[in-house]
């Protein structure tokens, strides 16, 4: 393992050498002058160095930043996945571009990744029984905010409790009748 962090960390100093990025080499706590024999190491001596059991380097473990980096890492995936399920279930560009300022490139690379195809024209209106049922299910614990992430997730819980093979209802009308109810009320209020 040993040998193994040398060579690590010997190939991301010289590639850092040959970009110019000497800033990167001084962080790992290496001098100009060691920077400078690295530098004009041969193949031969650069192999002798990365597999000599001699470790060069202390690795630590920075608990509170890979702590950090973990919870990141989730509430990147978890973001992921509801990207993902918002474009499954027929998420507009604009409703894409509304919550997650995705732009209409990536979404359609994602569409496609997917494997998933998007009628071109108008949205459809529901009929007045699917109406009924979003109002309903939105007024049941409706959130402050119609452009937040949590306003998303209930309208992704209206779709799939609705939504059915023969009767499937999109997110983006789901959407656009939720924007429609919060604007009359708006003007009305």
């Amino acid at each position: 393992m040993i040998s193994s962090i040398n060579h690590s960390i010997l190939t991301q100093v010289l590639r850092a050498l040959k970009d110019g990025n000497i800033r990167h080499c001084e962080s790992l706590g290496f001098t100009h002058s060691e920077l400078n024999q690295l530098n004009q190491l041969t193949m031969d001596e650069l192999f002798c160095l990365s597999r000599s059991a001699a470790q060069f380097m202390s690795v630590t473990v920075q608990h509170e930043v890979l702590r950090k980096m973990l919870a990141q890492a989730k509430q990147e995936i978890f973001l992921q996945q509801r990207i993902e399920k918002a474009i499954s279930l027929g998420g507009s560009i604009e409703l894409l571009n509304k919550f997650f300022g995705m732009s209409s490139n990536e979404i359609s690379a994602r569409r496609r990744l997917m494997g998933i195809h998007i009628p071109q024209g108008r949205t459809q209106i529901p009929n007045e029984a699917d109406d009924a049922k979003i109002w309903e299910h939105w007024q049941q614990s409706p959130p402050d905010k119609i452009y937040s992430l949590d306003a998303l997730d209930k309208m992704i819980e209206i779709v799939e409790k609705i939504s059915s093979d023969d009767n499937p209802i999109s997110l983006t009308v789901v959407w656009n009748r939720i924007v429609i109810w919060a604007k009359d009320e708006s003007d009305n209020g």
